[in-house]
C-alpha cells in the first residue's frame, strides 16, 4: 500500500510542476531566440507558487508514509 502512495504522490508532484516550469520557460524563451516564444497568462505566477507549496506538502506526506515501519 505504501508503494502505491509513493507512486501516486510522485505523479501528483510531476503534474503540479508543470505550471511553475511554464512560468520559468517564459523568461527563458524571451532570452534565448532559438526557443519558441511563450507568453504565460498572468494567473500562472500565483498558481505556480501554490503548486510549489503543494509539492512540498506532498513530498512531506510521502516521506512520512515511507518512514512508518
Amino acid at each position: 500500500m505504501r508503494k502505491y502512495i509513493q507512486v501516486f504522490g510522485l505523479l501528483v508532484m510531476i503534474l503540479l510542476a508543470v505550471i511553475p516550469y511554464l512560468v520559468i520557460y517564459e523568461g527563458v524563451s524571451a532570452a534565448i531566440p532559438v526557443f519558441p516564444n511563450f507568453k504565460a497568462p498572468d494567473w500562472f505566477i500565483p498558481v505556480g507558487f501554490i503548486n510549489i507549496a503543494l509539492i512540498v506538502i506532498v513530498a512531506l506526506l510521502i516521506g512520512k508514509s515511507a518512514n512508518k515501519d
